[in-house]
């Protein structure tokens, strides 16, 4: 069975890096805030050594990712995400990290909202796995490349989950 992969719980374990950030907003911004999602980030790891990167415009190249709604199921999630990438059914080996963002407004104690991204390492898979018509969150996806090294372009929060999700797969 996969570990489960829900965020609150995922708080409280010794093994899972637990990064928080509280950010004071505005009315007009904690407005928006509300409309932030949840978000699972997965490392999808090879036999070789190597993950698999999907191309964002904005951000270059990143694991691949998925938002997860209110009332959906973090496993579900995940497990849809990563087979309509990769085309085959791959297991969550482990989760890595979980940021907090706790949103609070401003004058306003007892108005707050938090959201979660979590980052799963998957099982080992053989090769280089794509799907015939890989997708991430529904939007097709027509640059994705399988890595041994964090790019160089790469930056960040970005590369710190590259990173760690190559160094637990060498484990």
């Amino acid at each position: 069975m996969s570990p489960t992969l829900e965020p609150e719980p995922l708080c409280e374990r010794d093994d899972v890096d637990v990064q928080t950030e509280t950010r004071t907003l505005t009315r007009t911004e904690f407005e928006t805030a509300r409309d932030v999602a949840n978000h699972l980030t997965l490392g999808v790891a090879n036999d070789a050594g190597e993950v698999l990167l999907v191309a964002d415009g904005v951000r270059g190249w990143t694991l691949p990712g998925a938002p997860v709604g209110p009332d959906e199921d973090w496993d579900a999630v995940a497990r849809r995400a990563l087979e309509s990438l990769t085309g085959v059914d791959v297991g969550i080996a482990e989760p890595v990290r979980v940021r907090r963002v706790e949103f609070e407004r401003d004058g306003d104690a007892d108005r707050q909202r938090t959201t979660y991204d979590v980052l799963a390492r998957t099982a080992s898979v053989p090769g280089r796995p794509v799907a015939d018509e890989p997708t991430v969150a529904g939007e097709d996806v027509t640059d994705l490349v399988w890595l041994d090294r964090v790019p160089e372009d790469a930056s960040g929060a970005i590369a710190t989950d590259i990173e760690a999700v190559l160094e637990r797969s060498a484990e």
